[in-house]
């Protein structure tokens, strides 16, 4: 094992430590890769900073990384929460990881759950936001751009515009292929195959339905859907199945970041606040417009991914201003109010 400048193990990085784990928890050599791919890489990025914390730990109080008691548990999440004044959702997002390379059950330890039932009451998780945006603003803010567009701008209006109107996370709209987009006369759909957040044994993959908006044509999503497939075609390389590409050569694959920032920007020049309201605030928005269009909270789930049962929209996305298609023609309706 290398040792940093301190003479101290280096942290070897989360991926290994999980490797580890299951190596000791039985798992053939032969079959720990496998094994590791039931593991999202979003999943890896997240609990990377739960090792780096746990093996500093371990390191400091001389406790084994894959088996400590449960009072050493208890006294890393209490530790970090105060020192980080970090709430329940990251807590027990801590709690988590640990449970994946630790021999113990944590999810059923009673102290562990008496103690994590307590973080709850103590640091409840808030939604980031008490109020959110119109979004007749971003829509008026596209409406009122000339009809032709940079690449650079094209890619803001499209990538935004699909996040509002499908209440779609971005990581989802940046796996949108090609070879998943089909047409009828009345809507294009976008068939999600690549694993998302919310992906899952006997879970259905996510279906986008992008209606034409013929009563405003500037805001028609299908049509810039159509119109960005057009000005990108000549640009991408012969086997580029994802849509959306960066803006500069060699115009390789666009990443959610990127896309972020293309959501940002977009918002920040339609007047809203980017210091308060991220990217991710469009499912806020529009899902919130939604409801008070009169769609049904069903649709609302179904159309963003959410079950009905989970309580996600009531608690963190139904906030106040401060059939498949009925989600996005409510968003697209807004644009009509005086």
């Amino acid at each position: 094992m290398q040792q940093s400048s301190s003479g101290l193990p280096t942290f070897p990085g989360g991926r290994q430590i999980i490797r580890e784990s299951f190596l000791r928890k039985g798992v053939p050599e032969i079959a720990v890769e496998t094994t590791m791919a039931s593991i999202a890489e979003s999943t890896f990025k997240q609990y990377n900073s739960t090792y780096r914390l746990w093996w500093a730990f371990c390191l400091a109080e001389k406790t084994p990384v894959f088996q400590p008691s449960i009072k050493e548990v208890v006294t890393l999440l209490q530790t970090t929460s105060e020192k980080h004044n970090t709430k329940y959702g990251t807590i027990n997002c801590h709690r988590s990881a640990l449970s994946l390379i630790l021999n113990q059950d944590l999810g059923s330890d009673p102290i562990i759950k008496r103690f994590m039932k307590g973080m709850s009451r103590l640091r409840p998780s808030q939604p980031r936001y008490s109020n959110t945006w119109d979004p007749q603003l971003l829509l008026s803010y596209f409406e009122g751009l000339p009809k032709e567009l940079s690449l650079r701008m094209l890619s803001q209006k499209l990538i935004t515009l699909l996040a509002l109107i499908t209440g779609g996370r971005l990581q989802t709209l940046s796996l949108i292929r090609l070879s998943n987009i089909s047409e009828s006369q009345e809507e294009i759909q976008i068939n999600i195959t690549d694993p998302i957040k919310t992906s899952g044994l006997n879970k259905e993959q996510p279906t986008l339905h992008i209606p034409f908006y013929s009563e405003k044509p500037s805001l028609c999503v299908a049509s810039t859907l159509k119109k960005y497939l057009a000005t990108t075609k000549p640009l991408r390389a012969p086997n580029q199945d994802f849509l959306f590409v960066t803006t500069k050569r060699p115009h390789s694959t666009a990443s959610k970041q990127t896309l972020s920032k293309w959501v940002k920007h977009a918002l920040g020049s339609a007047g809203i606040d980017t210091s308060r309201f991220k990217p991710h605030s469009t499912r806020h928005s529009s899902s919130s417009a939604a409801l008070r269009q009169g769609v049904s909270l069903e649709s609302i789930c179904r159309t963003v991914g959410w079950s009905e049962q989970t309580g996600t929209f009531a608690k963190f996305y139904n906030r106040p201003l401060g059939d498949k298609t009925a989600f996005a023609n409510a968003i697209l309706r807004l644009s009509k109010r005086p």
